[in-house]
């Protein structure tokens, strides 16, 4: 009779061998790289609790997770056992997505600096030898792009160093880049003004493009700026004039509307001028947390991340999730 290989049979002679400290130094002084053993302290080698792995992932790995105290401070290292007796052409990827799992772990138990983990494949298969690429890269349809777009650094795009007059030609994301890039120049906003004006003149942005745009700056801004901006933009953007001012003014008496009425509930012990006056002001921070809402409702809509919304408008995660 043909013996029977479970993996749950490979799973308990691994883990019986693996899960003791000392087997375990023997295997990985055995089989890791010269240059990674001689990082290591295996005197500090200890089993690590691996319970953030996901039930599927779980459920095809052997769940043998170590951590070693390193010269560089602390690391780990962790062994994956393939069951399957065809090989598994993603392992390489699997593997990864395992080492990144540890990593967040390792962030979120407070640790300021991303771990060394050092992902193994013990394979025990039918065929022979191990016919698939270990670099996960090779995971890809296009293998070298990917090698090359996650070994070198990630794109920047820092409008914070780009030319005005370059910015100004970048379609439609030119008039958001120019606004974003000045937000904090309040003084110099009269010579950005023109460079708005001039993108938009160009008509690559739609009506909700401008609403985004100004509910953003009527955020970014206190009110005396951005009343002079939106009078100098409506006066340069001749061919988006009527919408900038259309909703300027909506965005403005809101505010005053609910400010007054504020105001008059507040006013009655206070007296009317100073509730009214307290009330505006009151109405004016609303209609901004209206406008905030208003942004991340067109945000969400075009698939922008809750992390960069939460960013832009100040929103907490649990308010953005509301609006879904």
């Amino acid at each position: 009779m043909k013996p029977k290989h479970t993996p749950t049979a490979h799973d308990a002679a691994f883990k019986g061998f693996m899960t003791q400290v000392d087997s375990a130094k023997d295997f990985f002084e055995i089989h890791l790289p010269e240059h990674i053993k001689a990082l290591c302290d295996f005197s500090t080698l200890a089993l690590t609790n691996s319970s953030f792995i996901d039930k599927q992932l779980r459920s095809r790995l052997s769940d043998v997770l170590y951590s070693v105290q390193t010269t560089e401070g602390e690391g780990y290292i962790y062994l994956l056992v393939e069951h399957q007796s065809t090989p598994d052409k993603l392992m390489a990827w699997r593997l990864m997505h395992y080492a990144f799992l540890a990593m967040n772990q390792h962030l979120q138990q407070g640790h300021k600096t991303l771990p060394l983990v050092v992902p193994v494949l013990f394979y025990h298969g039918g065929r022979s030898p191990y016919p698939y690429s270990q670099l996960w890269t090779d995971c890809f349809p296009l293998p070298d792009i990917a090698n090359a777009l996650y070994t070198q650094p990630f794109p920047l795009v820092d409008v914070t160093v780009i030319d005005d007059n370059e910015l100004v030609n970048h379609r439609k994301v030119a008039v958001m880049e120019l606004a974003m890039k000045h937000k904090y120049l309040r003084d110099e906003f009269d010579r950005v003004i023109p460079l708005l004006a001039q993108a938009l003149n160009q008509q690559y942005n739609s009506d909700n493009d401008i609403i985004t745009i100004l509910n953003y700056l009527f955020i970014a801004l206190d009110s005396p700026n951005f009343e002079h901006i939106v009078q100098q933009l409506s006066e340069q953007a001749d061919k988006h004039q009527e919408v900038i001012v259309n909703i300027a003014q909506r965005l403005q008496d809101k505010g005053r509307q609910e400010g007054r009425e504020i105001g008059r509930q507040e006013g009655l012990q206070q007296g009317i001028e100073q509730g009214i006056e307290q009330g505006i002001e009151q109405g004016i921070e609303k209609g901004m947390r209206d406008a905030k809402i208003m942004m991340a409702r067109n945000l969400l809509k075009n698939g922008v991340s809750l992390e960069l919304i939460i960013e832009s408008t100040g929103l907490s995660r649990e308010e953005l999730i509301s609006l879904q």
